[in-house]
């Protein structure tokens, strides 16, 4: 059994992923296997990652029919055999002590632990690297009430933690597949609810998240539309009283961005899409003060529709997870 299994999902990133596996056969720990997903790429990844799998028996790749990242992700926590796991995308890499200096600190860890380390953005066009992790003024060791600091924001990439598997599959916690972003948050928001998470800062142990114009972070509808979905499912489970406000305050944020949206795609000329982003909205959160804007004048109308939806939102703000 291998120490560390590394998942990568890969979706047509053939072009960036030799650097990502270079980053994990670099590493300074060697007991590790690297699971190459490709969720149904029609380019050449299926070459890359042979190649690596040929040249390295730790390495192994797996096709499967494109369902997505959740989905390419849950099928590598099918085949993976390591006590601890990892989820590396396609164009993120991991500096040379990553996994020896997270897998060393659970190794010397008693119960449910996950710990994760420094995180870092780096960009194509030669943009300095940013130290991610310090908008976040992490503490090192335990981090206390972690679960509700969750709550409040996403505060960790998916590349960034280092998770017991055996803890993931004894509660068969999985990524939704029904998101198309904030997955990964979704996924620690549930495993935070049965681990301690920790953080220890280390040199050359960073997590480094690759940011370019294909990334996803770049759609912004995508995200907020998501990260409604997480919130309001959330909000079925929450009895907190402060995560419940931190949870409310963060729908109302959602609502208000995706509403602005819709306004800037009717003034864009975007009449069609402004309508169906509309109903989309609806359905997520079919509230009937949401509903009154599903009008032929007001999507006509950007400044109206815009002046409407904040009157509105102020009226249903105290109500928020109302129907």
């Amino acid at each position: 059994m291998p120490l560390v299994s590394v998942i990568i999902p890969a979706y047509n990133y053939a072009h960036y992923l030799p650097f990502t596996i270079d980053s994990v056969v670099e590493q300074s720990l060697s007991d590790w296997e690297c699971l190459i997903i490709d969720d149904g790429s029609t380019d050449n990844t299926k070459d890359v990652a042979e190649k690596y799998s040929v040249a390295d028996r730790r390495i192994k790749y797996f096709y499967k029919a494109n369902g997505g990242l959740s989905s390419a992700r849950n099928y590598g926590l099918q085949m993976a055999k390591g006590k601890y796991v990892i989820f590396l995308d396609a164009d993120d890499m991991l500096e040379k002590n990553n996994l020896k200096h997270l897998s060393e600190f659970l190794d010397n860890q008693n119960g449910n632990n996950a710990v994760f380390g420094k995180f870092v953005k780096f960009y194509d066009d030669g943009t300095s690297e940013y130290p991610w992790y310090q908008e976040y003024n992490y503490r090192e060791g335990l981090q206390t009430d972690f679960h509700s600091r969750l709550v409040e924001k996403n505060s960790l990439p998916p590349c960034a933690p280092l998770s017991p598997l055996s803890i993931i599959k004894e509660h068969n916690l999985t990524f939704d597949e029904s998101l198309t972003s904030y997955e990964d948050w979704d996924f620690w928001l549930n495993l935070s609810s049965y681990c301690n998470f920790y953080y220890i800062p280390g040199e050359n142990a960073a997590a480094r998240v690759r940011f370019h114009s294909g990334s996803m972070s770049t759609d912004n509808w995508r995200m907020e539309i998501n990260q409604l979905k997480v919130r309001l499912e959330l909000a079925k489970s929450i009895t907190n009283k402060m995560d419940n406000l931190s949870n409310t305050k963060g729908i109302e944020s959602s609502v208000k961005t995706l509403l602005y949206t819709i306004a800037d795609n009717i003034a864009e000329g975007s009449a069609d899409q402004a309508r169906e982003r509309l109903e989309i909205l609806i359905g997520i959160y079919p509230h009937k003060k949401i509903k009154i804007l599903n009008k032929k004048y007001l999507l006509s109308h950007p400044t109206l529709f815009r002046k409407c939806a904040w009157l509105l939102w102020e009226r249903i703000r105290n109500i928020v997870c109302n129907k």
